[in-house]
C-alpha cells in the first residue's frame, strides 16, 4: 500500500494484484491484499495444481539466504489449492465488493475446461482475459531452463 496509490495517481496503469498469494496460504490470506487495494484487476488461478519449482536452483552453488534452498525443495511435495468453491468465493468477494475483473491464469488444459464450466454457470462473465502459464512442473508444458535462455 506504500506504492500502489502512487502508481494509480501518476499513471493510467491497470493494477493487477494476485489472488494466488504465497505457497500454503488459505483463501482469506490470499485475499487480504486485493481486498485492501481494491484493484481493477486480479489474477485468478483456474484450479488446484502441483507447483514444483524444486529444480529451479539446481545450478546454484551459493545461496544468499538459508531459507532459499529448503523453500524450493519443499515444493516437490506441494499442492496449490484452488477448488471450485475457492474460485467462486474469490470471484464473489472481488466482483461484488470491488468491481474487480480477472486475468484467468491457466496452467494446463484442464484449467481452460474449469474456466469454461464457470462461464457456463455464470460464475464469471466475458469478455475473458486468459493467461497461459508455461514452464512450471505440474502444468501443461514444461520448459527447461536451457530452452528459455
Amino acid at each position: 500500500m506504500q506504492f500502489l496509490p502512487r502508481i494509480k495517481q501518476s499513471s493510467d496503469t491497470v493494477v493487477n494484484i494476485t489472488t494466488g498469494g504465497g505457497l500454503g496460504m488459505i483463501v482469506e490470506e490470499r485475499l487480504a491484499g486485493p481486498i485492501l487495494a481494491s484493484p481493477e484487476m486480479c489474477s485468478l488461478n483456474m484450479g488446484s495444481m502441483n507447483i514444483n519449482i524444486a529444480r529451479a536452483g539446481d545450478k546454484i552453488t551459493e545461496w544468499k539466504h538459508a531459507w532459499e534452498k529448503p523453500y524450493l525443495d519443499m515444493t516437490e511435495d506441494f499442492i496449490f489449492r484452488n477448488t471450485f468453491k475457492d474460485i467462486r468465493r474469490v470471484v464473489e468477494i472481488m466482483v461484488k465488493g470491488h468491481g474487480t475483473r480477472f486475468e484467468f491464469e491457466c496452467y494446463d488444459v484442464g484449467h481452460l475446461y474449469n474456466l469454461a464450466d464457470l462461464l457456463d454457470q455464470k460464475v464469471v462473465e466475458g469478455p475473458l482475459f486468459v493467461q497461459s502459464i508455461f514452464g512450471i512442473r505440474g502444468g501443461n508444458v514444461r520448459v527447461s531452463l536451457e530452452d528459455s535462455l
